[in-house]
């Protein structure tokens, strides 16, 4: 998933980026040809280390058959109905704070420190989302299938409406992805068709929230309502020409905008971090309501270069290995990643034939997608969330079946 991601973001033939730095002078990294040659090579320089380091444990992981064991949509509630709850409670404070418009839950956590974990929480419906298609496509009697697929597309429709109508699109995308990634466990195959069906409608619909993003700016927050975004996600369309729809794809999927930057700017302009950026990195245990100073795990371009108003450009994982031990960085900062990942692979996939092991696998199967462009404490934090929640989950239905045994 990491390759993938890495493709995708990095290393796809971005024949549009002449127009992107038309647009965006500042990083017209002396010709954007110049750029993507040095950000590929970079990339393929980290990703080869990264594999290197996948593969030096000689821990082989072959993944077993699949057998989800606690089955029914009951049986899945037991455990993740409260979590429900919770990410919905959270989300309607979103809502009456108007922060869903906004949805800039860095800034947003600041507010009290009991909204970080609102703003936790909300990405949690991917679980849900990813569990319900595990249990559906497990299921070979056809009447249940249809039943427990029918639960599943619901719950999968309210998550793709609560996003797009905030505009939305890497929590959108996600969603998307998730029943592709619980199909691909269970079925051992690719959906090709449906891929291509996904990408051919999702590309122009990315670009048209790329314009419908900014709602916010439209209303006052008062104001705001689903009702009133329809005209802005229409008139948004009518907005788009080729130019614009190549700009905001760019924008969304080239994060080697901001690494080419770093390339090619850093070494003149700045001393080398030697691991500064990775100081952070005890913090991911403390919750931030109990230490309100806790750093912020994001890590922004912003911090050394102010290119794009209004940007959120990420350093990448690449760029911050790059910023902190130059090119040797690239070579040993992904070396170790990809140690830590075949750790994580090797843990989930040996207890996959346990339920919420296999929920929280294609949970995480689709976040790592997400990963290249995030800090390495994010990669920690990440992975540390995701194996403490299997734990959790699990030992919550065993003592529950427990209590129900005893009875």
């Amino acid at each position: 998933m990491v390759s993938i991601s890495t493709l995708v973001q990095f290393l796809i033939p971005v024949f549009y980026l002449s127009y992107y730095y038309e647009l965006n002078p500042d990083l017209d990294i002396q010709s954007y040809r110049y750029g993507y040659a040095i950000t590929s090579f970079a990339v393929l320089l980290g990703q080869i280390s990264f594999f290197c380091g996948y593969e030096s444990v000689k821990k082989s992981i072959v993944f077993p058959r699949i057998i989800i064991t606690e089955s029914s949509v009951s049986n899945f509630f037991i455990v993740l109905f409260p979590l429900l709850i919770l990410i919905w409670i959270g989300r309607f404070v979103l809502l009456s704070t108007g922060t869903y418009y906004f949805i800039n839950r860095t800034d947003y956590q600041f507010s009290s420190p009991y909204y970080s974990v609102v703003a936790q929480l909300d990405g949690y419906g991917l679980i849900i989302v990813g569990g319900l298609f595990l249990i559906a496509f497990t299921e070979k009697n056809r009447r249940n299938f249809f039943f427990n697929f029918t639960i599943a597309f619901t719950v999968f429709l309210l998550e793709i409406l609560w996003y797009g109508f905030a505009g939305l699109r890497e929590p959108l995308a996600k969603t998307i992805i998730a029943p592709i990634f619980a199909y691909i466990f269970i079925k051992r195959e690719i959906p090709k068709k449906t891929l291509a069906v996904i990408v051919l409608v999702g590309l122009p619909l990315f670009a048209i929230l790329g314009e419908y993003r900014y709602t916010a700016s439209t209303f006052g927050v008062s104001e705001i309502s689903p009702l009133k975004t329809i005209p802005v996600l229409i008139e948004a369309n009518k907005r788009l020409d080729s130019q614009d729809v190549i700009a905001n794809l760019a924008d969304r999927f080239y994060d080697g905008k901001s690494l080419g930057y770093l390339l090619t700017h850093y070494p003149h302009d700045y001393d080398y971090e030697f691991g500064a950026t990775y100081i952070n990195i005890p913090f991911i245990l403390i919750p931030r309501f109990i230490y309100t100073d806790k750093p912020i795990f994001t890590m922004g371009l912003g911090k050394w270069y102010d290119l794009m108003e209004y940007s959120s450009m990420p350093t990448t994982f690449w760029g911050e290995s790059f910023i902190n031990f130059s090119w040797v960085g690239i070579i040993i900062i992904p070396y170790i990643a990809g140690l830590l990942l075949k750790g994580y692979d090797f843990l989930f996939i040996k207890r996959s034939s346990k339920t919420y092991w296999a929920y929280l696998y294609v949970f995480g199967a689709v976040n790592v997608m997400r990963l290249p462009v995030e800090p390495a404490v994010i990669w920690i934090s990440f992975f540390l969330k995701v194996i403490v929640l299997a734990f959790i989950f699990t030992w919550i239905h065993s003592a529950f079946t427990k209590v129900v045994i005893s009875r």
